[in-house]
C-alpha cells in the first residue's frame, strides 16, 4: 500500500471518529501500530491533525482545515487512480483469462484477495472454460470471496484441491512481488506448475 493511500485512510478514519485508537487504525489500514504512530506524528507536524488529551492516557484526533483539504485531495487522487486501474486491469485480466482458455488451462488460482480479485472474478465469469478454484492470500482473515474459498497456506491449497489440480495462477494483489510471505517458486513446486503459468497483468509488473 502506498504512503499516500495509508495517509488517506488514516485521515478518513480520524475524520469519521476522533476517538479512534492507534490499535484500531492499525487493524483498519493494515500496518503496524508503530507505523500508525509515525504517520500521526507526521500529520501533526504538517498541521493536518491536532491532538487533545483524553482520560485513561488516550488522545482525541481532530482534522484541521488543512487536514480536511489534504483528505479531499488524496481521495480525489485515489478515485482517479482506481478508475484508471479498473479500465486497464479489465483489459489485461481479460487477455490473461483468454490466454488460459486458449491453452485449456481450466482451473485457476487467484493469488491475492483484494479489489483486483473482484475484477478478475468478474472477467472470469465471462470467459468460457475457465473457472477460479480458490484464492491464496497469506494475510487474509476471510474464508471466502464471492463464494470462492480463501486459503492462507500453500498446504491448505493442496489439501483443498484433493485430487484436482491448478492449471494456472493469476496474480490479483498489488504488492505480491514485494511480499516476503509469498514465495512463487515454492508455490509452483508445490502445485507442480511451470513458473510461466504464474500470470501477472502488465500493470503489476
Amino acid at each position: 500500500m502506498s504512503q499516500e493511500r495509508v495517509l488517506r485512510e488514516i485521515l478518513v478514519e480520524i475524520d469519521r471518529d476522533p476517538t479512534v485508537s492507534q490499535k484500531k487504525l492499525s487493524k483498519h489500514v493494515g500496518i503496524s501500530v508503530g507505523m500508525v504512530n509515525w504517520h500521526i506524528k507526521r500529520c501533526v507536524s504538517k498541521g493536518f491533525v491536532k491532538l487533545q488529551q483524553a482520560p485513561a492516557r488516550r488522545y482525541l484526533y481532530y482534522l484541521t482545515p488543512e487536514g480536511f483539504v489534504e483528505k479531499i485531495s488524496l481521495t480525489a487522487d485515489y478515485l482517479r487512480d482506481s478508475f484508471d486501474i479498473f479500465k486497464t486491469g479489465r483489459k489485461q485480466y481479460e487477455a490473461l483469462l483468454n490466454l488460459c482458455a486458449a491453452n485449456s488451462w481450466h482451473n485457476i488460482l487467484f493469488l491475492g484477495d483484494s479489489e483486483l480479485t473482484e475484477l478478475a472474478y468478474l472477467i472470469c465469469s465471462r470467459v468460457d472454460g475457465v473457472k477460479p478454484v480458490c484464492i491464496l492470500d497469506f494475510e487474509s482473515q476471510e474464508k471466502e470471496h464471492d463464494g470462492i474459498q480463501i486459503l492462507n497456506t500453500i498446504g491448505g491449497v493442496k489439501d483443498y484441491l484433493s485430487s484436482s489440480r491448478i492449471d494456472a495462477i493469476i496474480v490479483t494483489r498489488f504488492d505480491v512481488r514485494f511480499s516476503e510471505k509469498i514465495g512463487t517458486g515454492d508455490l509452483c513446486k508445490a502445485l507442480q506448475l511451470d513458473s510461466s503459468r504464474i500470470l501477472f497483468p502488465a500493470f503489476l509488473q
